[in-house]
């Protein structure tokens, strides 16, 4: 812990220290004198015979800059098994099964490297009532709700009065950000919470332990109403320096939104002092402070991690499927690899269900809709000249250092490439389709030219991909341009085999105990043929009278395959799940994972189905044949050709045993190929240089 001035709260933590249970591990408490002028020095030096109590200096005020002193004390020293560095402040007083507490949770966690722990409030003098009804006290003080479950948390939810770091962390050279937390002075919010939120990003997975407990003592002068307000103001601070730049359209480099709530919590203001509503005035008072501290922050334009480089991937996107699921990874991949990165496109049904469960991960999900001269050919000239005046400064305000365009089509992105050109900012590609041979015209041809100078690399997802894509664009890519085939990938903790998770997602499905079972994940599209599914189930069922047929997703055509399945008798024998969040939960009910598809980039589930243990069949079209072509994980069927492709599954449907075999092979496959973290590598191997 570091403390300044803590004569006044310092006894009641080390008295409580004393009494502490002692762990297994051999442990010290190390104490940074920030400072102080009040006797904390002498204060501390009484308890060292009662306690395995370290001391040290540091005269530079600043919470983050005591601390890190201490990191590189104690780094210094030899490392021991599961080093477990605990950190709490000195007005926190931990029960007396604390530390015990936190060593079972780091020994029953191995895969998690950051914990937070429970923080319940000590007042001083008992709280107004106005204040734990009306004022985020979570948040003010730095206490956890205590709803608040076990389990993965967010690294936001985790304060520095009660958290824990393993030391290999700190080891691979993480550490507190000196330019936030206390430091005496009018300071920005989130000293701890932008070291965890950094760590979180880098891959380091977080953890809440509920029974590892403190109380953080809150001062008289604390419950007033401009303590409140004052900590609003530095929350507003810190929110300015952990926001990406061009989430939201600019004025004045502030987010245009947050400039009308403040006149909107303005005027409110003056109605509710009007009306007398004093919770009313308070509330907006309170929104006013944050606004003002992060205004106040905007205008000094200071960021954390300044250093680090920007990467935003974007796209043209209509719907939320693999392209843009591929897409949310790849910002994955790049924040664990220490890149500042986000997503930038259009609006679609669903996306503000998709934008929640990406913030809760860390990533950012801008709206970004630029006129389109190459995706629409009606209005192209006024859309040019549109995106030549106004989308331009939009794609400037990302600040972003290299563009990722992901091309699900044709062109479908070469919009934003060209935009990316003209604001001089260099772009890179992704090709998610094995697009169809298409020719470009006299209006294009220019344009193309210019976009793809500003190109320095190229991936595909599947060799198909990038052979088709090279075929249309050839013309326009430089020499000097780096190309590669990086596949999709798959989560392989998530999506594995399970018989527990089989028979809990066919009781879930109200499937008979013997049924025999094919599926598809996928969108209720033309390119997946979700019609040709239903006809296969009809031809099979005359040999497999216990079949049953899944499909989980949703689509335009869905109603017409519903209809399509009333009309031939199969309504009790299909099963249409809607969208499933949770994937890698249905998977493994299957017998045999279908993917039908007129045209692939690639089938990411069948990736899915295949670590899941289950045999995937597809289409014998470019880029489900790029998966499963020599693989012993699956098969590939003609397209378009019932005649023979029933056959072909009625033979792995009648055969447990080589559905096994097949499932197990596929697994391997799968770890050896299309893991995160060997995809994860391809991916940063890409970009090494580029940016």
């Amino acid at each position: 812990m570091a403390t300044y001035d803590g004569a006044a709260t310092l006894p009641a933590v080390l008295d409580a220290c004393c009494r502490l249970d002692p762990p297994d591990q051999r442990w010290q408490i190390l104490i940074v004198d920030n400072g102080s002028t009040d006797g904390t020095a002498g204060l501390i030096a009484r308890y060292a015979d009662r306690l395995p109590l370290r001391c040290l200096s540091e005269p530079r005020r600043g919470k983050n800059v005591a601390l890190n002193l201490a990191l590189e004390t104690l780094l210094r020293e030899p490392a021991g098994a599961g080093d477990l560095l605990v950190f709490t402040d000195d007005d926190a007083t931990p029960e007396r099964d604390w530390l015990r507490q936190w060593e079972a949770c780091a020994r029953d966690h191995p895969d998690y490297a950051v914990f937070g722990g429970a923080i319940v409030a000590d007042w001083a003098t008992p709280p107004p009532a106005w204040l734990e009804r009306l004022a985020p006290v979570g948040l003010t003080y730095g206490l956890t709700a205590p709803s608040l479950p076990d389990g993965p948390l967010f690294p936001g939810l985790v304060w520095g009065a009660n958290m824990a770091v393993r030391r290999a962390v700190f080891d691979a050279g993480h550490r507190f950000d000196t330019a936030v937390g206390p430091n005496g002075q009018g300071y920005a919010m989130g000293g701890e919470t932008e070291l965890t939120r950094r760590l979180a990003l880098a891959g380091y997975r977080v953890w809440h332990c509920g029974a590892a407990r403190v109380a953080h003592h809150i001062r008289a002068h604390q419950i007033k109403t401009s303590y409140v307000l004052k900590k609003a103001w530095r929350f507003g601070r810190g929110k300015y320096r952990q926001d990406r730049p061009g989430m939201f359209p600019e004025l004045l480099g502030m987010p245009r939104w947050m400039l009308s709530r403040y006149l909107l919590e303005c005027a409110r203001l003056v109605r509710d002092a009007a009306r007398r509503d004093r919770d009313g005035v308070f509330r907006r008072r309170w929104e006013m402070a944050f606004l003002q501290g992060y205004f106040y922050e905007a205008s000094k334009g200071q960021r954390n991690n300044k250093n680090r480089k920007n990467i935003l991937v974007t796209s043209y996107s209509g719907e939320l499927g693999g392209m843009e699921l591929r897409m949310a990874q790849e910002v994955r991949y790049l924040q664990a690899a220490g890149y500042d990165s986000g997503l930038a496109m259009r609006r679609f049904g669903g996306v503000e269900a998709w934008r929640q469960r990406l913030a809760a991960e860390q990533i950012g999900l801008a709206e970004y809709d630029p006129p389109l001269f190459f995706e629409q050919w009606e209005w192209r000239r006024l859309n040019l000249w549109r995106a030549r005046l106004l989308a331009g400064g939009r794609l400037r305000a990302f600040r972003a250092d290299l563009v990722h365009v992901a091309f699900c089509w044709t062109n479908y992105g070469a919009s934003v490439l060209w935009l990316a050109r003209h604001v001089r900012v260099p772009a890179v590609i992704s090709v998610h389709n094995a697009f169809q041979p298409t020719s470009f015209n006299a209006w294009h041809q220019p344009l193309l030219r210019h976009a793809f100078g500003g190109v320095r690399g190229i991936y595909a997802v599947s060799e198909s991909a990038m052979t088709h894509f090279m075929a249309l664009y050839q013309p326009y890519i430089a020499p000097s341009t780096r190309l590669a085939v990086i596949p999709n990938s798959v989560d392989i903790r998530r999506f594995r085999p399970s018989a527990a998770l089989r028979l809990a997602a066919r009781r879930r499905l109200g499937l008979p105990e013997d049924a025999l079972v094919i599926g598809s994940v996928g969108r209720l599209s033309e390119q997946k043929q979700p019609g040709a599914a239903l006809a296969m189930l009809a031809m099979l069922r005359r040999a497999f009278p216990n079949l049953y047929l899944v499909l989980a997703g949703i689509g335009p055509l869905e109603a017409d395959v519903r209809r399509q399945c009333d009309r031939m008798g199969l309504t009790a024998y299909v099963i249409f799940t809607g969208f499933v969040p949770a994937v890698e939960e249905l998977l493994p009910a299957l017998d045999v994972h279908l993917l039908l598809s007129r045209n692939e980039g690639f089938g990411i589930s069948t990736i899915e189905a295949m670590a899941c243990g289950v045999p995937a069949v597809a289409t014998d079209v470019p880029g489900s044949s790029d998966i499963l072509r020599g693989s012993e994980g699956g098969i590939l069927i003609p397209n378009g050709d019932m005649k023979n492709a029933v056959p072909m599954v009625a033979a792995l449907l009648i055969d447990p045993e080589r559905r096994a075999v097949m499932g197990s092979k596929g697994r391997a496959e799968v770890e050896r190929r299309y893991s995160e973290e060997v995809v994860g590598k391809l991916v940063r191997r890409f970009y090494d240089g580029l940016v």
